[in-house]
């Protein structure tokens, strides 16, 4: 489980933080007892998912597979989220406003120290949310980038960019 440190405006109380982190303290009690037993008693497995279930709805636990490492790299500029897994990446967006009226923003990947390319066109939700895959191998990118561009892109960034995140 992945949770965010508290302290840094990010609205998650002191209960909730607390509560959370004796659920991470006590998963390895949980998954050595599931491996003791093949079977995890009916009420033990509802409760472990409705606690599951309420913490990610709350924004506080990111829930990953054991067989898949998970990455999570803040951006440096805008509010945003890289996850990183298994070769693939995912650009996590909130509290982003809308572009400005005839605009869009747009994904980069950049290699190395070479120009961004170009990459997907995109808006927000009316809460300022998106949630994109970044496309193909993650492998080679070095960082991730969003600018305000024309609604048919651009070949080149033509703003400074509202998100940027390294993965070097």
């Amino acid at each position: 489980m992945t949770v965010p440190c508290g302290g840094h405006g990010d609205g998650v109380s002191a209960d909730l933080r607390r509560r959370v982190m004796r659920a991470v303290r006590a998963e390895p009690k949980l998954v050595a007892a599931r491996r003791r037993s093949p079977r995890l008693p009916l009420a033990g497995a509802l409760a472990l998912v409705g606690v599951l279930g309420v913490l990610a709805a709350a924004g506080g636990v990111e829930l990953r597979s054991v067989n898949s490492p998970v990455r999570v790299i803040p951006a440096s500029v805008g509010l945003a989220r890289l996850r990183v897994s298994g070769g693939g990446g995912e650009l996590i967006v909130t509290q982003l406003p809308p572009p400005p009226a005839g605009r869009i923003y747009q994904l980069w990947l950049q290699r190395g120290p070479g120009t961004p390319a170009p990459s997907t066109l995109f808006t927000v939700t009316s809460q300022g949310t998106a949630d994109l895959a970044l496309p193909g191998q993650v492998a080679a990118v070095t960082r991730v980038l969003v600018t305000v561009e024309p609604p048919d892109g651009s070949r080149a960034p033509t703003t400074r960019p509202v998100i940027v995140a390294s993965l070097v």
